[in-house]
């Protein structure tokens, strides 16, 4: 790998360092440290994990020429030797001393080893890694001279990975990512040992040019998931959100879902569950390893809260669920639904659930519509209340202790009734029962008819024979009919079939009687 590469030319370079190579230098010779600019490279599968990257750069190790030869060896940096003398410490015990370069030693003598692969934190063998301990170490040194890389400008395509180049002059770098943020898709990278230069044999030949690259040591998330348990709903009713994010490996020092409730909705604080989601999918219990709101979030579109995971390294890659409920309050907007937003690094995921309506018109024998008539609506048994928007417009309530709400539904002048904030479900369906007969001398038969929604969720209405024995409900023109006189009556329900029966037999009946009176009256003669 590139990491052996470059820790095989390190180690060789010390040794001329050390005394313990051939060469044709000796103690007296000139030394020069190398300052020619060498190209450093960061390759990554995403330009993200280069983009979002703040990379500072802190030299650890130079490069000595020994006069006008070919040969090299490695010297601490003198503005860090005092934190890398710390950091080898607390790696090696009774390693460090004050007769040696020790970051030179470390190296001569193969100290240092390569971590592998994600996480990098141990060698191919499963081991420790020595060079991860003592990257990390450096990391929490007081570093000095450090060259502020800033952000990388990327290249590349998703098939073919991406890369970056940043210029510096020859030697050992520490570069450390000064990416603070703790809510980015991309994790903060760890920190990252990189040299120039080639290695030929057993000595560093060439100090500036060569592989000098390394893999970016971060980590773009995966996006975080946001679901909602109905697509329609009604006014006072309580939804069910879930939410599903990974944590990365390594773990980002920060992890948490940032949810923002809209307007219409009550998120409630004591229905809040957390999961972790194992690798074979089983679900675990929820721990007080994580912290969400303990008290309700009265949605506004702008108010947002944090369902916080306190150590992520703790669930480093495994799959984190919320689970919580929220009550679809008075406020809801009809025509818009209520929204609940998942911040998700920036790149926010929406979910809505709709909310229904649906409409009727109460007209007399003339079409004409009428003014006054009363209506209920029942969901199942329990009688509905609503809060009057206009003349004929009704919006559910929550409940009937919300202000203004009645359980009275009344036409307006044209005979228009409409009613929203109610579940359009296709399996939904809801009773409208006429309580009261408008004024104006209409005969007391009061319907009953029930609305469905279709798989578009539209609304439709439907009758049975003992619901409306009249006929007075057009479910195709979605009408109520009153009348003032039977004669006025559709004669389309169970009541005109009776009233056809009624008259038939009357008429049967007069039949009868005229041969009756004929048979008497003959006998008679």
């Amino acid at each position: 790998m590139k990491m052996r590469k470059l820790f095989a030319g390190i180690a060789a370079a010390a040794t001329l360092l050390g005394g313990l190579a051939v060469g044709a230098t000796s103690a007296s010779a000139e030394e020069t440290i190398v300052n020619d600019d060498a190209t450093f490279t960061f390759t990554a599968d995403s330009a993200e994990q280069l983009k979002n990257a703040n990379l500072v750069a802190y030299k650890i190790g130079d490069y000595v020429q020994y006069g006008t030869t070919r040969t090299y060896s490695v010297a601490t940096n003198e503005a860090n030797k005092a934190a890398v003398d710390k950091a080898l410490a607390s790696v090696f015990t009774d390693f460090v001393t004050d007769d040696q370069d020790n970051l030179a030693a470390a190296l001569n003598e193969g100290k240092l080893d390569i971590s592998a692969t994600r996480p990098w934190n141990t060698t191919a063998e499963s081991v420790a890694s020595t060079s991860r301990n003592f990257a990390n170490a450096l990391a929490e040194e007081n570093l000095q001279a450090g060259k502020a890389i800033g952000t990388l400008e990327p290249t590349g395509s998703d098939e073919d990975g991406y890369k970056a180049t940043v210029t510096l002059p020859a030697g050992i770098y520490l570069f450390l990512d000064a990416n603070t943020s703790t809510i980015d898709k991309v994790t903060v990278a760890i920190p990252m040992i990189v040299a120039s230069g080639t290695v030929s044999g057993d000595a560093l030949t060439d100090p500036v040019n060569g592989d000098n690259t390394v893999n970016m040591k971060n980590t773009k998330s995966t996006d975080q998931k946001k679901e909602v348990g109905r697509a329609y709903a009604a006014i006072g009713d309580t939804l069910t959100y879930t939410l599903t994010g990974a944590i990365s490996n390594p773990a980002p020092t920060a992890f948490a879902f940032t949810d923002t409730p809209g307007t219409g909705l009550t998120v409630k604080a004591g229905t809040f569950k957390v999961y972790t989601v194992g690798a074979d999918g089983d679900i675990e219990d929820p721990s007080s390893d994580f912290t969400f709101p303990e008290v309700d979030v009265k949605g506004d579109g702008n108010t947002s809260f944090d369902v916080t995971v306190k150590d992520p390294s703790k669930y480093v890659g495994q799959t984190i669920k919320v689970e919580f409920q929220a009550l679809v309050n008075d406020e809801a907007v009809v025509e818009d639904g209520v929204v609940n937003e998942l911040y998700n690094y920036g790149e926010p995921i929406k979910v809505t659930t709709k909310l229904g309506s649906f409409d009727f018109t109460k007209i007399d024998s003339d079409n004409k519509g009428i003014e006054g008539a009363e209506f209920q609506v029942l969901d199942g048994v329990e009688v509905l209340y609503f809060v009057k928007q206009d003349d004929g417009s009704y919006k559910k309530a929550a409940s009937k202790d919300t202000e203004g709400a009645t359980d009275t539904l009344v036409s307006a002048a044209d005979g228009t009734v409409k009613v929203t904030g109610v579940d359009a479900s296709v399996s939904k369906a809801y009773t409208v029962k006429e309580t009261k007969v408008a004024t104006g001398k209409y005969l007391d038969l009061k319907p009953t008819f029930y609305v469905y929604f279709n798989n578009d969720n539209e609304a439709g209405l439907s009758t049975t024979r003992t619901s409306d024995p009249w006929g007075l409900v057009n479910t195709t023109d979605k009408t109520v009919k009153n009348v003032k006189s039977v004669d006025q009556l559709p004669l389309t329900g169970a009541a005109g079939t009776i009233l056809f029966t009624v008259m038939a037999l009357l008429l049967a009946g007069a039949g009868a009687t005229v041969v009756l009176k004929a048979r008497s009256k003959n006998a008679k003669a």
